[in-house]
């Protein structure tokens, strides 16, 4: 009974004790320590207090921890409010004694300068070890000061910020609620907590994680972490030391998705899946392989390698074999809502060639080469298979191939940049051997609305620019197509003359074509089609005119001529013209007849064409589109062209992106 009264009698003394004291001088001692242990200066904007209650504790509010000399801001760490809890049988003693410390609200930055030094690498000041005649001890040296060990601290809605120089992006890591224990600086951490980053799904770790020590020297030590990741569960293993690094991370869950915001790529939402990766260096790089990869049906794996070449150029070399690739069970991720602004500006017609950059600030700082083989690729229709991308960059320039067999047919594309000169050289080649024009538009992701058709395309360009949009403004080159039996979508004749409609004749699902044929002849950003042949099972339309690609828009004139005398009054040639955002708009033109025939007998296109289709396995229209000019010879002297003020543009292409900056060679 006399201990039962004793003990909180004497617990009540201490606690009255410890919030009579004179803390000022308790925090002069701390900060003098932490400058004498770290040689950085620590500070409060509110000074220490004392909170009476179930756990005594000591307070301070807006506590800062200095950077290093060079760092890139003056504070290291900065936290809005530090509570130290004090321990109870210390104060029986009549001792300060820390047992735990929480800090909330903390925003801590990790970073590291041009040569490689850290801002964890805290050292005494200069004064702060020796011989001291003045403490009657000039023959000993000073002992080491060393800042009292706490053995349990708790994190609460804090930043990491970890930025390994310039150059490289930082990686900003949120800690909603951690804990981390240890019983010493050099024994193993124990970690429990939630850690994630900017928009990105959470982990919940827990485990240990090397020792305090070894993350203030950069080697952790042993690593064993598991928990709960979007869903699923995620387990990283392995250790960081002086050898070298070894990580196994192995995690399942249902939506792959959730990796997006850690790797920085846009990642395909799909699932469920299952992934085991393996993170190592080696002895001039650092290599990630992916073992396994299971998304859905989907199936991959391969690896990555980051190294720096003699002449210290960072290497980036990613290999990738995919076995099995289901399109339809991939889908983007959801993109987040932007908040609605006071007036929003009306949204802007979809261009037909978006302006991507061609970003090409890597040139001659870095090589990069990336090879991803894929055996089999469905849900786009037709199935996919022995597809290969190849993407190349050099200091010079770089290279993009990619190659695939589709369906029944196969298709290729060579891609080369060389930014060399103000507004730098592209040069694009492509080939498409009976490949459905549904599967091509997903693949490009152009909605062309013949995706009924197989079509067969060569095309060769080379324009200058800086994005895909001024490239073309100023190509120069040719493209052939020509397509199989389809349908034409009845939206893009609405607005045709109802007599060619009448002489087309279809139905809601679209118009049927026998085939298509035509070349367009690139110069200056201006497509020139000068030989366009059109079958359909009631007529056929010959024809020309010009795609501007600056201004994407387009004037063709097209002369029809009937299958059978019923129709033969609805054969009226005819005007249509249009671009993107802009209504089409067409008009019949009754004296156009007579400026594309000459003197004599009319040749008949649909003989023609009749003649040309009986070649085994060849398209009529193809055969037919290079005579075109011959049975038709005023055909080209009625071709529509774009305005004047149209080509000066397309001649001086404007508004060029600056010429990026190369590091000097080696």
């Amino acid at each position: 009974m006399v201990a039962a009264v004793a003990v909180p009698i004497a617990a009540v003394v201490g606690v009255v004790w410890a919030a009579t004291r004179d803390l000022s001088r308790y925090q002069a001692r701390l900060t003098e320590q932490v400058r004498k242990v770290t040689g950085r200066e620590l500070a409060a904007r509110v000074p220490l207090a004392v909170r009476l209650g179930s756990e005594p504790a000591m307070v301070a509010e807006g506590v800062t921890l200095s950077n290093a000399p060079w760092g890139s801001r003056p504070d290291m760490a900065r936290v809005r409010r530090m509570t130290l809890f004090l321990d109870p049988f210390s104060l029986l003693l009549g001792e300060v004694k820390i047992g735990r410390i929480l800090l909330e609200g903390a925003d801590i930055l990790v970073e590291r300068n041009d040569i490689g030094d850290a801002n964890l690498e805290m050292l005494p000041p200069p004064d702060g070890s020796g011989p001291h005649p003045g403490e009657n001890r000039s023959l000993r040296l000073r002992t080491a000061a060393a800042f009292p060990w706490i053995s349990t601290v708790e994190i609460r809605d804090s930043v990491l910020t970890v930025s390994e120089g310039p150059g490289r992006p930082p990686v900003v890591i949120d800690l909603p609620n951690a804990t981390f224990k240890s019983p010493a600086p050099n024994q193993t951490l124990q970690v429990d907590g939630r850690f994630g980053v900017a928009q990105g799904v959470p982990m919940d770790l827990t485990g240990t994680a090397g020792s305090f020590n070894g993350w203030m020297s950069g080697l952790p030590g042993n690593i064993d972490l598991q928990g709960g990741f979007g869903g699923g569960k995620i387990s990283i293993k392995g250790s960081i030391n002086a050898k070298g690094t070894s990580l196994q991370i192995n995690s399942e869950g249902p939506d792959f998705a959730v990796f997006g915001p850690y790797i920085r790529l846009p990642v395909p939402a799909g699932g469920p899946y299952a992934m085991n990766t393996k993170a190592s260096t080696q002895r001039n790089g650092f290599k990630v392989e992916v073992q396994t990869l299971k998304v859905g049906s989907s199936e991959a794996a391969g690896e990555a390698l980051f190294r720096v070449d003699r002449k210290g150029t960072p290497t980036i070399i990613v290999n990738a074999d995919v076995t099995r690739l289901d399109v339809a069970e991939l889908k983007a991720p959801p993109a987040m809502a932007a908040p609605a602004a006071p007036t929003q500006a009306p949204p802007q017609q979809p261009r037909l060639i978006p302006a991507m950059p061609f970003v090409a600030n890597w040139l001659g700082r870095s090589a990069l080469s990336v090879t991803v083989r894929l055996g089999e690729v469905v849900g786009l229709g037709a199935k996919m298979q022995n597809a290969s991308v190849t993407l190349v960059s050099g200091e010079t320039r770089f290279t993009f191939r990619a190659a695939a067999t589709v369906g029944g047919g196969s298709a290729g594309v060579d891609l080369v940049y060389d930014p060399a000169g103000r507004i730098g050289q592209t040069t694009l080649t492509a080939t498409a051997n009976r490949v459905s024009l549904g599967e091509l538009s997903t693949l490009l992701g152009l909605d062309l609305g013949l995706r009924d058709g197989v079509a067969d395309i060569d095309l060769r360009l080379r324009g200058g620019g800086r994005t895909t949009r001024d490239a073309l403004n100023s190509a120069s080159g040719s493209v052939d197509v020509s397509m199989g039996k389809g349908l034409w979508p009845h939206s893009q004749l609405a607005n045709w003359p109802p007599e060619t409609q009448r002489l087309l004749g279809g139905s809601d699902a679209g118009v049927p074509f026998n085939c298509i044929a035509g070349r367009f002849e690139v110069s200056g950003g201006v497509a020139n089609l000068r030989r366009l042949v059109v079958d359909t099972p009631r007529g056929v339309l010959v024809g020309g005119g010009y795609l501007h690609l600056r201004t994407e828009g387009w004037e063709f004139i097209l002369a029809p001529e009937a299958r059978d005398n019923q129709n033969a009054a609805l054969a009226t040639p005819l005007r249509i013209k249009g671009g993107a955002g802009k209504p089409t708009a067409s008009a019949l033109d009754p004296a156009l007849p007579k400026l594309l025939v000459g003197a004599g007998t009319i040749p008949s296109l649909v003989a023609q064409v009749s003649q040309a289709g009986r070649q085994a396995g060849a398209n009529a229209c193809a055969v037919m589109a290079p005579r075109v000019e011959a049975l038709r010879p005023g055909l080209r002297a009625q071709m529509p062209a774009p305005p004047s003020d149209m080509r000066q543009r397309a001649s001086r292409p404007a508004g060029q992106t600056p010429a990026p900056q190369r590091s000097p060679a080696r």
